[in-house]
């Protein structure tokens, strides 16, 4: 009789390490986490020892491609808690097991399984912050035990807060309404922030959240991507775990989604998200989108679904301006605790315009050289370290195009820019054309000089340096006989040589 209790003592004990194992993991990714990913479909078990390993975990998932992905995405976390509980020679073995699962659904997650798994063997080490992710939520988080617990992104990065974001013209009133959803959720549901990449908008996406549990004791506040909340939703379908899916999101006081715009042309997911917002709405919840561009250029989401978009309140963000980019320059130098100069700011905050992810490059990139060539940053250093990301941050451009964008911006005769003339109504356009000539053409000083009018290179270094003062000053520019803020002319510059 001794033998059969033996077993079932050995029995009890691997189950109790299983139990543990499950426990410690629910732990470490927060309850709602783990009930999406390792709820239904999902067992853990605790097999015999061998002659190698003290201990042995198995995981077993519901289908091939729902167990490589968790794989990847969880080995690590899940061996931590298994040598926690087992110790250090555990072995942690992954197997699929078959699960079945309704055809229609069965089949868009086979279309959506050889993007999406090529999606998430990009090695890590290349993945940047702002980036969309397939493999786990960018945060699930939540105030209150009747919330979805939380759950952090594995990217070792601390959740941006709207008192580190840099305001200017260009994104004001984005923060306002960010701002305003925070301190009164549900009263203007949903918001949608658009821009283009880099301009800060996932950055107000975690600053909303950060600001809301501050305000709202309590609060459910769940944040995705578009692209995991396409993946979370598929791989409920494989594991059977839908209705735990559908809780996270539909639970929350606050749903924020970014990169709204890969959602297009998923129809299985876009009727998900739309009874998302749906129900939601009914119960007068905040929903806060984000996308890369305005929401008429997103009908593949289908009217019924734009239509509720449009009612809420939808904020655009323009590319930073010369304050915010200063701002960001500026604020990134004092953390990092370099000493770099106001003209080497405004030099960086001058040349590299596109978005604030080149800006945080330029600052890398002068810290670096700072430390190996073991020199101070200063003006020549900075012009010389900085010379291919300013080249790169520029469309590459004629400079009969750049004539031709400023003479059609602001209906400017063609020939003006080539004239000897000197009035401020010929000079200004004169000059910013060479400033932007610089900017975006690798022609030389003298065939800048030359073109227009035949002017010296010392000429068009002054006109370069006048014009960076203008936009340092936010001074007003003469143009086709009005005067203009002299960023929002560049900008409108800038909108037509992009448009060709």
């Amino acid at each position: 009789m001794a033998r059969p209790t033996d077993g079932a003592a050995a029995i009890r004990d691997r189950d109790a390490t299983a139990a543990s194992v499950r426990d410690a993991l629910r732990e470490r990714l927060g309850a709602n986490r783990f009930a999406v990913w390792f709820g239904d479909g999902v067992t853990i078990s605790s097999e015999p020892a061998t002659a190698d390993v003290s201990a042995r975990v198995v995981v077993r998932v519901g289908s091939g491609f729902t167990h490589e992905w968790l794989k990847r995405t969880f080995h690590a976390e899940l061996s931590a808690v298994a040598r926690e509980v087992c110790g250090p020679e555990v072995e942690v073995e992954w197997q699929a097991a078959a699960v079945d699962v309704p055809p229609a659904q069965a089949d868009e997650a086979a279309e959506m399984a050889p993007a999406a798994a090529g999606r998430s063997r990009r090695p890590r080490a290349r993945r940047q912050p702002a980036a969309t992710e397939t493999e786990t939520p960018r945060s699930i988080v939540a105030s209150g035990s009747a919330s979805p617990s939380g759950v952090q992104r594995p990217a070792p990065r601390q959740a941006l807060g709207l008192a580190e974001f840099v305001v200017g013209t260009s994104n004001r009133m984005a923060l306002g309404a960010v701002e305003l959803v925070a301190s009164r959720p549900g009263e203007m549901s949903p918001l949608v922030i658009h821009g283009p990449s880099g301009v800060g908008k996932t950055h107000l996406l975690e600053g909303v959240c950060g600001r809301a549990r501050d305000l709202n004791a309590g609060l459910a506040v769940v944040m995705l991507s578009a692209e995991q909340f396409t993946t979370g939703f598929l791989q409920s379908l494989h594991g059977s775990g839908l209705p735990g899916f559908r809780r996270t999101c539909r639970t929350a006081d606050l749903l924020v989604i970014d990169d709204i715009q890969f959602l297009v042309g998923k129809r299985a997911t876009l009727v998900e998200f739309q009874q998302t917002v749906d129900a939601l709405h009914r119960l007068g919840k905040q929903m806060v989108f984000a996308c890369d561009r305005e929401l008429d250029a997103l009908d593949g989401l289908g009217s019924d679904l734009l239509t509720r978009l449009r009612g809420g309140m939808v904020a655009r963000i323009l590319p930073p301006d010369y304050d915010v980019r200063r701002g960001i320059v500026a604020a990134l130098a004092a953390k990092r605790g370099l000493a770099v100069p106001d003209e080497v700011v405004h030099y960086v905050a001058t040349h590299i315009t596109r978005h604030a992810r080149e800006l945080y490059g330029a600052v890398n990139r002068l810290e670096a050289t700072s430390l190996m060539l073991g020199v101070p940053i200063t003006a020549g250093m900075a012009e010389e370290a900085l010379a291919d990301l300013v080249r790169s941050s520029a469309r590459s451009v004629r400079l009969a195009d750049i004539e031709k964008a400023i003479c059609k911006a602001f209906g400017i005769e063609a020939g003006s820019l080539q004239s000897a003339r000197r009035a401020k109504t010929v000079s200004h356009p004169r000059m910013l054309a060479m400033f932007l000539a610089r900017k975006h053409t690798h022609a030389a000083l003298t065939d800048i000089g030359k073109y227009f009018g035949r002017r010296s290179h010392s000429t068009v270094i002054a006109a370069q340096k006048t014009v960076g003062d203008w936009v340092a000053k936010r001074a007003p520019i003469v143009l086709a006989e009005s005067q203009w803020d002299v960023e929002e002319a560049i900008r409108r510059v800038e909108d037509v040589l992009r448009a060709g």
